[in-house]
């Protein structure tokens, strides 16, 4: 072989090689689009399942209200003669069956503003017409495309793990409405001892 042919040998291997990785990155970005567009779905069933945990929830505590109802049945029975451990044990249920309400009610508000629409961003179909994908080149409009998917992604799931975060610190609360109902109701079994 000839320095000539040589020479034509190495050019045609550098444009293979350049083809070569020019249809890598331009399968790459095809992959990298789909799987936005696919997470791009996802965001907004992980918000439905959120929304649907937020109600299971709340029917939880349409039951821990019947069970904190239970709690009033003895305040008929409560009487107050002097400083006796029956009257402290009466201001204590009082005071406990206070704070289950309180805690109650806070709960309740609590889980509603939880429900309030989040405003999940959408691809808003004028943003992507001012971009004017049609105009550009295939891979340019796909990297663009990639770049608005991510954005939009990003800021979806901060709103939705900010979310999650609030509907795990709802449930300490319930925790606590649980045992300070407990608690009141020990309160009333003394009560009836007494």
């Amino acid at each position: 072989m000839n320095k000539e042919q040589k020479e034509i040998a190495n050019i045609s291997d550098q444009r293979t090689d350049v083809l070569r990785k020019k249809d890598i990155q331009q399968n790459g970005n095809h992959q990298e689009l789909e799987t936005l567009r696919i997470e791009y779905s996802n965001v907004f069933d992980r918000s439905n399942k959120l929304d649907n945990k937020v109600y299971i929830i709340i029917t939880f505590c349409g039951f821990l209200f019947v069970f904190i109802t239970g709690l009033f049945s003895s305040f008929t029975e409560i009487s107050f003669q002097g400083p006796t451990a029956k009257t402290v044990v009466a201001g204590l249920y009082i005071l406990m069956c206070c704070a289950v309400i309180i805690s109650y009610v806070y709960i309740l508000i609590y889980l509603m503003r939880l429900l309030e629409p989040e405003g999940i961003l959408r691809m808003d179909p004028v943003k992507i017409e001012c971009l004017k994908l049609n105009e550009m080149p295939e891979e340019d409009a796909i990297t663009e495309l990639i770049g608005l998917y991510r954005s939009v992604i990003n800021k979806n799931l901060d709103k939705l793990h900010l979310r999650c975060d609030r509907l795990n610190h709802g449930l300490k609360y319930i925790v606590l409405t649980v045992i300070l109902s407990f608690v009141a109701y020990a309160l009333k079994i003394l009560l009836r001892i007494a």
